[in-house]
């Protein structure tokens, strides 16, 4: 064989292995929704913040943010590999096991017609509490075996600064109550696991996450 032909035979190897590189990297990642823990009791707003949910894996990209010094900023939208389906083989989808802690809801005491009247039961309402959230996201990788190696938990911690104040404090509710935001929730926990799913592949540097606006994130545990 030529030098020529040689140099350009190893040329067409170089291009088909940067193919299957670029091609892997981009390849659609099933997932399966092994357990999920804590979702709201009423039906209305269960089925705000799940269907939010699904519509959030379902996106076609993802919006990041990177580290700036002591800042985060926004870095744009990337691919979203990830795909929730309801069935899978084990060894052909990662498992994700999902608990999120809502804040406690708000029951308002029902005040008597008249003196002579039962004490009316109090009023269990869908207001919550507090504005916070708490999210811990486990993604265990696909397995051959029937055991799998549960992935590490990651929790994270958020508020939603922009949720309406509905009932104002008092001393039998000092942080008054909130109109929780089921839709908005739903599509922070989605991005919240798309993040610990992005991790446990190693495909997010250590300086970046998931931006999950309009929720701010926090230490504590709101």
């Amino acid at each position: 064989m030529s030098r020529q032909g040689f140099g350009f035979g190893a040329a067409m190897v170089l291009l088909l292995c940067a193919g299957g590189a670029r091609a892997a990297e981009n390849a659609t990642i099933v997932v399966t929704l092994q357990s999920f823990t804590g979702a709201p009791a009423d039906s209305a707003s269960r089925n705000v913040f799940m269907d939010a949910f699904q519509q959030e894996f379902d996106a076609g990209e993802l919006s990041w943010e990177r580290r700036n010094g002591e800042t985060w900023t926004s870095s744009g939208e990337r691919r979203n590999r990830f795909r929730l389906v309801d069935l899978a083989e084990p060894d052909a989808a990662w498992a994700l096991d999902l608990t999120i802690g809502l804040p406690p809801a708000v029951v308002i005491a029902q005040h008597k017609q008249k003196a002579s009247d039962p004490t009316p039961r109090p009023r269990a309402t869908d207001y919550r509490a507090s504005r916070g959230l708490t999210i811990v996201a486990a993604a265990t990788a696909p397995t051959r075996g029937s055991d799998r190696e549960p992935g590490e938990p990651v929790k994270f911690a958020v508020y939603f600064p922009d949720a309406k104040r509905v009932v104002v404090p008092s001393h039998k509710l000092p942080g008054g109550a909130y109109a929780y935001p089921w839709e908005e929730a739903g599509r922070c926990v989605a991005r919240a696991a798309l993040e610990v799913l992005y991790r446990a592949n190693d495909a997010v540097a250590d300086d970046e996450r998931a931006d999950l606006a309009p929720a701010v994130r926090t230490e504590d545990t709101p």
